[in-house]
C-alpha cells in the first residue's frame, strides 16, 4: 500500500503542493494487485494514487476521485522516485496542464521504472519499501454545459419556465449545480418585471456548515459572450448565495434557445462564525464550532494584554488515530458590518497551521489581533457588536492525516537531500564567484587596452591635425603672396 507520511506547502505564485508516499513491498511483489493510496485533497479536488505492476516493469498514475460529467481539471503534477544515495539520481517524470475529464479521470506512466532498478539503482530498502513525491501545482477546474430552454414554451398556451438548472458537479468537498432565471428573480423567487437574468451558484450538500466561494461565470459565445469576471459570495445554510445579476436579456446572448455556460471554480473554503464574549468578567467564555471534518473547536477572548488575543483549542485532539499526525490550516478574520456588505479583517499571521498528535488535552495556539483593548473598554471598538462580543470567522482551509507522529527513518532522506543539495549550492556559489571575479579582471584589462587604445589614436590625431595645420598656414602665404604682388 501507499501511505501519506508528509505534506509540505510551498508558497508560490503556483499553489504547489508536495506529498510524500511510503510505499511497501506489495506494490512490487504482488503483481495481480493494484494498489491505490487513500484520497487525498489539492486543488479543491479529490485525488489518489495508484499503481499497476507489468511483468517487469512498475507504473504510476494520479486518480482523480471526483470526476463528474461536463467538469475537466487541469493540473501540473511531478512524480518522483526518492533515491537513498543522492539526489541527483532521483527518477521523475512530469506533465504540464494535464487535463483530467470524467471519460479520462487517471492519468500517468504506465513504464515507470523496472522492478530490477528499484533495487539495483538503490530506491528500495531491505525491507522492499522505497519513497515517491507527488508535486501538484496550477489546480484549474472548469465546467461547460449547454442549457437549452424547452422547445414545448413555444406552444400555445405553454408559460416560460422561472428557471433552468444544471446537472450538478463536485468541488471543494461539497456537490454544485448552476440555476439560471432567464426572466430575472424577485424577492419570492418568482419571475422578475425587468427579464435581466440572473445566475446563482447553488450547494447541494454539506449543509451544516457555510461557506466562501469564489468563481468566474461566461455564458454565451462569440460577441454574444458576457464576462462576471472574479465573484466572491457567500454559501448560506442553504447552498445559496446571492448571485449574479446581469444586464442582459435570454434573447440577447442565447442562440436557437440554447444558451453556452462556462464556470471556472477558484476556491470553496468552509467557514464557520462564531460571537465571542469580549466584555465581563477576567475569565470569558470559550465559543464552541466545529471544523469541516465535524471536529470540535473552542476559540475565547484573551485580554490579559495591550491589544485582544485570541485562545483556540482543538477540543477532539484525543480523536486524532495513533501513530499519525493530523494537519490542519485556517485563516481567522475579525467581521463588520451585515449581508454582502460585511467587511472581514484578517488576523496578523495568518494563514495559521499546526500539526496534532493524539493527546488528552491541547493546550491551543494564540492568535493576535489589531484591536486595542481601551477601545474595548470604552466600547468605542467597530467590531463589537451590542452584546459586547467580537465576531470571528474562522475558515477551513487544508486538512491532512499523515503516517508516522514521530521522526522516522523515512525522514533521513529528506534530510541527506537537503544537505547534499545545500553542498551543491554552495559549491555553485563559489564556483560563480570565481567566474564573476574572472570576468571582473577581463573586464579591467579590456577596458585598460582600449583606453590605451585611445590615447595612442588622440595622440596620432594631434600629430596629424599639427602637420595638416602648418601646411595650411604656408599655402595661405603663398597664396597671399601671389595675391597682392
Amino acid at each position: 500500500m501507499a501511505l501519506l507520511y508528509r505534506f509540505a506547502q510551498l508558497h508560490d505564485r503556483s499553489g504547489t503542493r508536495v506529498f510524500s508516499f511510503v510505499v511497501t513491498r506489495t506494490v512490487v511483489r504482488d503483481p495481480e494487485r493494484d494498489v491505490t493510496s487513500k484520497e487525498l485533497v489539492c486543488g479543491f479536488q479529490r485525488w489518489a494514487v495508484a499503481f499497476s505492476r507489468g511483468e517487469k516493469v512498475l507504473g504510476v498514475y494520479l486518480v482523480w476521485r471526483g470526476a463528474s460529467r461536463n467538469l475537466r481539471v487541469y493540473v501540473d503534477f511531478t512524480f518522483t522516485l526518492l533515491n537513498r544515495e543522492h539526489f541527483s539520481m532521483n527518477e521523475s517524470f512530469s506533465g504540464k496542464r494535464v487535463k483530467f475529464t470524467y471519460e479520462a479521470p487517471a492519468q500517468g506512466n504506465r513504464s515507470y521504472i523496472a522492478v530490477a532498478d528499484l533495487y539495483s539503482r538503490n530506491f528500495a530498502d531491505t525491507n522492499g519499501e522505497f519513497q515517491l513525491e507527488l508535486s501538484m501545482a496550477n489546480v484549474r477546474t472548469v465546467y461547460m454545459t449547454e442549457v437549452r430552454m424547452p422547445t414545448s414554451v413555444f406552444s400555445a398556451g405553454q408559460t416560460k419556465p422561472s428557471k433552468l438548472e444544471t446537472d450538478y458537479f463536485a468541488f471543494g468537498g461539497f456537490d454544485w449545480n448552476l440555476v439560471i432565471y432567464p426572466h430575472g428573480k424577485d424577492a419570492d423567487g418568482c419571475r422578475g418585471q425587468d427579464s435581466r437574468m440572473s445566475v446563482y451558484l447553488m450547494r447541494l450538500s454539506g449543509f451544516d456548515h457555510r461557506c466562501r466561494v469564489r468563481y468566474s461565470l461566461a455564458l454565451g459565445e462569440g460577441e454574444r459572450r458576457i464576462d462576471s469576471g472574479q465573484i466572491e459570495d457567500i454559501s448560506d445554510a442553504e447552498g445559496c448565495g446571492f448571485g449574479w445579476h446581469t444586464r442582459v436579456r435570454w434573447s440577447d446572448i442565447a442562440h436557437k434557445g440554447t444558451l453556452r455556460v462556462s464556470l471556472e471554480m477558484l476556491e470553496a473554503r468552509t467557514i464557520c462564525e462564531v460571537a465571542v464574549q469580549a466584555l465581563g468578567t477576567s475569565v470569558l467564555p470559550a465559543a464552541p464550532c466545529y471544523d469541516r471534518d465535524k471536529q470540535a473547536w473552542a476559540i475565547r477572548a484573551d485580554l490579559n494584554s495591550d491589544t485582544v488575543r485570541l485562545h483556540l483549542v482543538y477540543k477532539d485532539i484525543h480523536n486524532v488515530p495513533r501513530n499519525h499526525l493530523r494537519y490542519v490550516s485556517w485563516s481567522a478574520y475579525l467581521l463588520r458590518g451585515e449581508g454582502p456588505n460585511i467587511t472581514a479583517i484578517g488576523l496578523p499571521g495568518e494563514p495559521f497551521s499546526r500539526y496534532y498528535v493524539q493527546e488528552s488535552v491541547d493546550e491551543g495556539i494564540i492568535m493576535e489581533t489589531n484591536v486595542d483593548m481601551n477601545e474595548v473598554k470604552e466600547n468605542h471598538c467597530p467590531y463589537l457588536t451590542d452584546k459586547g462580543q467580537l465576531r470571528i470567522r474562522l475558515e477551513w482551509n487544508e486538512s491532512h492525516l499523515l503516517f508516522q507522529a514521530t521522526y522516522h527513518k523515512y525522514d533521513d532522506v529528506c534530510r541527506v537531500h537537503n544537505q547534499q543539495m545545500r553542498r551543491e549550492i554552495v559549491s555553485l556559489q563559489a564556483e560563480n564567484y570565481s567566474l564573476e571575479r574572472q570576468l571582473f579582471s577581463y573586464q579591467k584589462s579590456l577596458a585598460y587596452a582600449q583606453a590605451q587604445q585611445q590615447q595612442q589614436q588622440q595622440h596620432s590625431n594631434q600629430q596629424h591635425h599639427s602637420v595638416v595645420g602648418h601646411q595650411g598656414h604656408l599655402e595661405r602665404s603663398a597664396s597671399s603672396d601671389t595675391e597682392y604682388a
